[in-house]
């Protein structure tokens, strides 16, 4: 077990939900259960997510600087990324990501689940835009 399992729980517990979006994407893709721990290592190791090991209480924590890299080394789905607006009606073969805005807080989740389940930011904030992974050609 890592020794500073609490505070890297606690990080991406409070910073985690663009990262735990991916990888509930990656579930349904690959339409089977995911290691939370394991994707989320792998994410810091190949620089899919940003995590400062030495200073886990930043807020920079658990940003996720390549999503559809991430998506894709996690389901095999080779895919592309954009942002659109908020009311944007995904395509055939798209999958969205809500990003959703209270004050200075962001937050993110899929229609249809919440990583934080009962998200103040969702229940008092307002949708700002959707992040839509689409299928990319070989």
């Amino acid at each position: 077990m890592r020794d500073n399992i609490q505070s890297f729980l606690l990080a991406a517990g409070n910073l985690g939900s663009a990262a735990f979006c991916i990888i509930k994407l990656a579930e349904k893709k690959v339409k089977s259960g995911i290691d939370v721990m394991s994707a989320l290592q792998a994410g810091i190791d190949k620089k899919y997510l940003k995590v400062d090991e030495k200073n886990l209480s930043s807020l920079d924590n658990f940003q996720v600087k390549e999503p559809a890299l991430y998506l894709e080394y996690l389901s095999g789905w080779n895919c592309g990324i954009k942002e659109e607006a908020a009311d944007y009606k995904p395509k055939d073969g798209e999958l969205i990501v809500e990003c959703w805005k209270r004050g200075k807080n962001k937050h993110f989740k899929l229609p249809d689940w919440d990583p934080l389940e009962n998200s103040f930011t969702v229940k008092y904030g307002t949708i700002e835009s959707v992040r839509v992974f689409y299928p990319l050609k070989k």
